[in-house]
C-alpha cells in the first residue's frame, strides 16, 4: 500500500453524486422518448413527459440547495469544519518540546 487511505465521499456528497446520475438518465431518456412520440406521429399531449424530465430536475435543486445551507453551517464559525480547522491551526501554532 503506499500509505494513501482510499478517499470515501461523505453521505451528502454521495446522494448528489447519484442524482446526477439518474439526471442524466432521465433527461437523454425523456428527450428519447419525445423524439421517438414525434416521429410515430403520436398527436396528443405530452405533460407527462415534461414531468418526467422537470420533475426530478426540482427535486435535485432542493437537494443542493440543502447542501449548501449544510456546507454554510459546517464552515460558519462554531460549526464542525470550521471549529475542527480551528483546533488543528491552534495544535500547530503552539511550539514543539
Amino acid at each position: 500500500m503506499s500509505g494513501k487511505r482510499s478517499a470515501r465521499l461523505d453521505f451528502s456528497k454521495q446522494l448528489i453524486r447519484d442524482i446526477r446520475g439518474l439526471l442524466w438518465v432521465v433527461t437523454v431518456g425523456g428527450l428519447g422518448l419525445a423524439a421517438y412520440c414525434i416521429r410515430a406521429g403520436y398527436a396528443g399531449s405530452l405533460p407527462w413527459l415534461s414531468a418526467m424530465v422537470g420533475l426530478p430536475w426540482t427535486a435535485h435543486g432542493a437537494v443542493c440547495a440543502f447542501y449548501l445551507n449544510m456546507a454554510k453551517s459546517d464552515h460558519r464559525e462554531g460549526g464542525i469544519t470550521f471549529e475542527a480547522a480551528r483546533g488543528q491551526m491552534r495544535n500547530e501554532e503552539s511550539p514543539s518540546i
